[in-house]
């Protein structure tokens, strides 16, 4: 079974919740969103908005993919330009974004085998 099927807005805010309390600073908005599918309208995408370079990235399960979750960064219309700290900054955004994928990787793989 997809972990997306078991998934639903209120369980990604749960999951959401107990990752930012783990203290995670990060100054970008993470928050989650249902998806706008007609298939598979329960499984939400988590977003974040990633303040030093002015796009967005969503999260969501790999179709498929046994618990595996890709990140989805939006194309940006203008070039940034960013100092020495600003650029410290971005790297340590994505490095949260990339936390916050191994721990919904790691929720996912405990929902699914729960469900066996």
């Amino acid at each position: 079974m997809p972990v997306r099927k078991l998934l639903d807005k209120e369980t990604l805010d749960q999951w959401l919740a107990e990752f930012l309390a783990r203290g995670y600073l990060t100054g970008s908005e993470i928050r989650v969103l249902e998806q706008d599918d007609d298939q598979d309208t329960d499984a939400g995408l988590i977003v974040v908005d990633l303040s030093r370079a002015n796009t967005i990235s969503y999260l969501q399960p790999v179709t498929g993919g046994e618990g595996t979750w890709k990140v989805t960064m939006e194309p940006r219309e203008s070039m940034i330009e960013l100092g020495a700290a600003d650029l410290v900054n971005l790297g340590h955004e994505v490095t949260v974004l990339g936390s916050l994928l191994c721990f919904l990787e790691s929720k996912s793989r405990i929902l699914l085998e729960q469900a066996r």
